[in-house]
């Protein structure tokens, strides 16, 4: 799996009056029959000026979610044509696993459940196309009217997730989910909050099965300016990191109630 984390923020740390997104992935591949391995690719994909996807799950399966989309100006339709080519792949993957075996296809399905009384077989291949999911979603971040959207496509439904500021998929999320209500994350946050609480959510990710260590972080602005932090930056933010870890472990107020218990002035 992996580890996709986007939040929005506010610019106004850097003198200008618009909203940003901040977003990060790690470089962990999941390839079937192969496993998971971690290599310096990229995880997002450029869809047009100001708008960006990242993939949790099958990596193969980037370019065909991004069928017909790679280009397109309107967010909206671009999220309908994603989910629309999500729902094609999964339908494509059950007539050739499940309907293949039996030489039939949803036509005839269709008809089965028509009837009042469903048989064993029936059930059996209603049971497989339930089980047959494509563990696969998307992440698209962008702006509509100047204001940054996050959007979770999968073949089931997709949903805007701005009204909660942030969003993550892939192994990691319920830590990434996590550390950002923790923070308190709000849109209204300056981008340098901003930037380190999806740093922090990533880094925290970390302790999930197949979440990789390695750190892409970027800020894609509604002009599209698009801006990816350094090497040295990265060190920085990970020293803010380690430093923040050590603080409450450290602070000499623990020292001074453990001292106090010891000597029964408490």
């Amino acid at each position: 799996m992996t580890i996709c984390v986007a939040a929005i923020g506010r610019c106004i740390d850097i003198g200008k009056d618009c909203e940003a997104i901040v977003f990060a992935t790690d470089h962990m591949i999941t390839l079937p029959a192969i496993g998971q391995f971690e290599r310096s690719v990229e995880k997002y994909k450029k869809i047009n000026v100001n708008t960006m996807a990242m993939l949790s799950g099958e990596a193969l399966l980037f370019d065909d979610v991004l069928k017909g989309v790679v280009g397109k100006g309107d967010l909206d339709q671009i999220v309908q044509v994603i989910h629309r080519n999500m729902i094609a792949i999964r339908d494509l993957r059950v007539s050739n696993v499940i309907f293949e075996k039996l030489k039939i296809d949803f036509s005839f399905l269709k008809e089965l459940l028509k009837a009042p009384v469903h048989n064993d077989t029936v059930k059996g291949i209603m049971a497989a196309i339930e089980k047959d999911k494509l563990d696969t979603t998307v992440l698209v971040v962008g702006f509509k009217d100047g204001l940054a959207q996050i959007i979770e496509i999968n073949e089931f439904r997709f949903s805007n997730t701005r009204d909660i500021n942030f969003d993550a998929i892939g192994s990691g999320a319920v830590q990434a989910l996590n550390t950002l209500l923790f923070q308190r994350h709000s849109k209204s946050d300056d981008l340098g909050t901003t930037l380190y609480n999806v740093y922090k959510a990533k880094r925290n990710s970390e302790v999930a099965v197949g979440v990789g260590k390695e750190t892409d972080l970027f800020i894609l602005f509604p002009d599209g300016k698009f801006y990816e932090i350094s090497d040295e930056q990265a060190k920085r933010l990970s020293n803010v990191y380690a430093e923040e870890m050590i603080c409450g472990k450290q602070h000499k107020d623990l020292r001074e109630i453990v001292r106090c218990l010891g000597e029964g002035k408490c």
